[in-house]
């Protein structure tokens, strides 16, 4: 348990990126700016341009299928980090293997967050990053003295 103390701690910090993300997802129409109510009636009344022709969707409900995409990636990132910190006939090169993809996908997330100004999913992100690199690093070296 000593050992993964990382690995609990990043999956801590991605359910906070998951809770935040849905609230903000599910609030994000609550604003009292007069220019913003006008840019969300425009997007949930304007459908989307696609090569082969107007598409049966609004921007509105693009944008809230990409709120739920990154919902669903979000749960699978937590679903990887539970498999490392329960599976312990996981071998060390498998779950070197996850460990990466998770690296890569949070990197990935917290580089996105900062170019469009959101910053608390970024460092969030960028955290859970450094703690899955550290836990790599113990797995990978580990692997290497034994």
């Amino acid at each position: 348990m000593k050992e993964k103390w990382k690995l609990f701690l990043a999956l801590g910090l991605m359910l906070f990126f998951l809770v935040g993300h849905t609230i903000g997802t599910l609030t994000r129409k609550n604003v009292t700016n007069e220019k913003t109510k006008q840019t969300i009636l425009a997007m949930e009344s304007t459908f989307v341009e696609l090569p082969n022709g107007i598409s049966h969707h609004t921007i509105d409900e693009f944008y809230q299928g990409m709120s739920l995409a990154l919902d669903a990636s979000i749960l699978l990132v937590i679903g990887i980090l539970m498999i490392c910190i329960k599976d312990d006939d996981l071998t060390r090169s498998s779950k070197e293997q996850l460990l990466l993809f998770v690296i890569f996908w949070t990197i990935s997330i917290s580089a996105l967050s900062f170019i469009y100004i959101f910053p608390v999913p970024a460092i969030t992100c960028l955290l859970a990053s450094l703690l899955l690199f550290g836990q790599w690093y113990q797995t990978h070296f580990q692997k290497n003295l034994n």
